[in-house]
């Protein structure tokens, strides 16, 4: 088996450990039951932990890693050059975003701590380190940009719809109650923060495919 198919194994097992335990820690936390009689039905539970970016983030490299091992079909849009470097533009968002927004607000320990590091350290960097040393190179082009973006835009929509509907949002720079204008401002400087990662990623494309032919 190749370095890359190993190295992808060990990114869906980082992943699929990460995203695990940060399940179990919410799911402990807010699934009604004895403990939580009044806390969210397992279904409202599912739906609102897919509402962070982090998770779906995490989701999609999982499903890129699936699509460097396998052959099914319906993975071929991971298998996308554009895709791939796409997600690897997302993550450093989720890193950065962690790192210096969320990060210095919480106190994290135990299960939380280790799923936190995983997911937004861990994770976000192999994917990159995989992605530089590991897949081909060479495809990407300037006209792939806002292609790229559709992940975010999705997400945005998305997180914008259900808080129509249920008046909850996963972070607080989404969420309309503080104004319009800052929320388009909010959502201006994470599109903007994409594009410049993603941009990144395409610069270093054409010297990365040199390096691996020679």
């Amino acid at each position: 088996m190749s370095l890359s198919k190993l190295a992808a194994i060990a990114g869906v097992i980082i992943g699929a450990v990460g995203l695990s335990l940060d399940f179990i820690v919410i799911a402990g936390t807010m699934v009604a039951g004895p403990v939580n009689p009044v806390a969210r039905s397992l279904p409202d539970m599912l739906v609102y932990f897919w509402t962070f970016f982090t998770h779906l983030s995490n989701l999609a490299l999982v499903l890129v890693y699936l699509s460097a091992l396998t052959q099914w079909r319906w993975l071929g849009w991971f298998r996308s050059a554009t895709t791939r470097a796409a997600f690897g533009g997302h993550t450093i968002l989720v890193m950065a975003f962690f790192h210096f927004v969320l990060a210095p607000n919480y106190q994290f320990t135990g299960m939380l701590l280790i799923a936190n590091y995983l997911l937004h350290y861990v994770a976000p960097i192999f994917y990159l380190l995989w992605w530089a040393l590991l897949t081909p190179h060479g495809a990407l082009r300037w006209k792939d940009l806002p292609l790229m973006l559709v992940p975010g835009i999705g997400y945005v929509a998305w997180v914008l719809l259900r808080g129509a509907l249920v008046a909850e949002y996963p972070y607080e720079i989404l969420n309309p109650a503080h104004g319009l204008g800052p929320l388009a401002l909010g959502i201006g400087g994470l599109l903007l923060a994409v594009a410049l990662f993603c941009a990144l990623l395409i610069l270093l494309d054409k010297p990365l495919a040199r390096w691996r032919a020679a």
